[in-house]
Parts: C-alpha cells; sequence; structure tokens
C-alpha cells in the first residue's frame, strides 16, 4: 500500500498544474494552451473556451483575454474586420502570416493601436463601444483541412501581448501534431 505526506500531494498537484490544457478543434485536431494561460468561464456563449494571459506572475499583473471559437466567413473578410477595430496614430498592422500545419493552415496576425472593444451586445450587434488604449491583438483563423475555421484570439495591453508573442505562436503550431 502507497502513502503519501502532504507534501507530496502538493508536488504532484504542481506538476499537474504544469502541463499545457489540450483544446479539441473539431474532434480532428487539437491545441496545447501553456500552462501558464489560465482557463476562466467564457463571458459569452459563442465562446468555446477562454484563458487569461498575464505579463508575469503577480496577481495584479496586467492580463489580455484569449479566446477561442468555431467561426465561418472568408479568411481575408475576417482579418480586415480585425484590423478595422484598432486605430489611433500608433496603429501598427503586421503582414499576416499564412502557414500550413499538417494537414491544417494557419493564419496568423498581429494589430496594435487604440482597439475598439464593444461592450455587451456581442461582436455583430449593439452594446456600447469602449477604446482601450495601447492594446494589442494576436489573432488567427485555423482552418480545418474541409475547411470549417477556429479562431484564436488574444486581445489586450500591448505589453502582455508582446509578453507571449511567442507562447501564442507556438500554441497554433500545435494544431498539426
Amino acid at each position: 500500500m502507497l502513502s503519501f505526506s502532504a507534501g507530496n500531494f502538493a508536488v504532484a498537484e504542481e506538476a499537474v498544474a504544469d502541463k499545457p490544457v489540450v483544446v479539441d478543434v473539431f474532434g480532428a485536431g487539437t491545441l496545447e494552451v501553456p500552462a501558464e494561460f489560465k482557463k476562466t468561464t467564457p463571458k459569452s456563449r459563442i465562446l468555446e473556451h477562454e484563458f487569461e494571459v498575464k505579463e508575469g506572475e503577480a496577481e495584479d499583473a496586467p492580463a489580455a483575454r484569449l479566446t477561442m471559437m468555431a467561426a465561418g466567413g472568408d479568411i481575408q473578410a475576417n482579418l480586415d474586420r480585425w484590423k478595422m477595430q484598432f486605430s489611433g496614430s500608433d496603429k501598427k498592422v503586421g503582414e499576416a502570416e499564412e502557414k500550413k500545419v499538417g494537414d491544417w493552415s494557419t493564419h496568423v496576425i498581429e494589430v496594435s493601436g487604440d482597439f475598439s472593444e464593444r461592450m455587451g451586445g456581442g461582436p455583430f450587434s449593439g452594446g456600447r463601444t469602449v477604446q482601450r488604449k495601447d492594446y494589442g491583438m494576436l489573432g488567427a483563423i485555423i482552418v480545418h483541412p474541409e475547411g470549417r475555421k477556429y479562431f484564436v484570439k488574444m486581445i489586450g495591453p500591448q505589453s502582455v501581448i508582446e509578453a507571449n508573442r511567442d507562447a501564442f505562436k507556438e500554441m497554433i503550431a500545435t494544431i498539426g501534431k
């Protein structure tokens, strides 16, 4: 019979907490979400998954939202819509990066500036708009081999986006594993 002390349980819990969260995409692929991205309750019913992404480990560190959902529409039209959510004299739009990852294709874009966030009503209907200064977004459209689309977006203070850029891109690349 094995026995464990309370100290051993703490170590076991930490080891589990350090593993990525695996998110199913259409039953045909998975995304490995970094363990430091903390799963939260989605703020909208259309979202399948939501995570809090911080800049550092401090409790009061700035945070961004990482959202995931199946969606449709033309790839370029969606990328253009995401770009239009940003404005300001310091607006920057990166080139969309298209990659083949196994049988999947990914389209990743980075945008920064002043973000127009819809509060209430969802992305396609009413609600008030709040301007968020010095915000950024890393957005990915992941295309299933049969054409279905899955959106992954990280939006928040630009410093958080910059601090988590590599982890986001590595996460998107796990779809083809």
